[in-house]
């Protein structure tokens, strides 16, 4: 498949949030640790975040190097 710098663009977009997406999940798993409250579903959801992250990271290098490989 032929990608774009748009392409890029746009998975380094997914990948910041994705971040931003576990760094506010990490502190609200915090808060409910602090308050003794269960923090099960949380960490699920901040399990299939990081796998997302993953995913996003692993499609922004096929892209990159792709990309790498069209200008030699």
């Amino acid at each position: 498949m032929a990608y774009s710098k748009a392409d890029l663009e746009l998975v380094e977009r997914h990948v910041a949030q994705g971040e931003q997406h576990i760094i506010r999940q990490e502190e609200l798993i915090s808060r409910l640790r602090s308050r003794g409250l269960p923090t099960e579903e949380a960490e699920k959801l901040l399990k299939g975040f990081q796998e997302s992250l993953h995913e996003h990271r692993a499609h922004r290098d096929r892209i990159a190097e792709a990309l790498d490989d069209n200008e030699d």
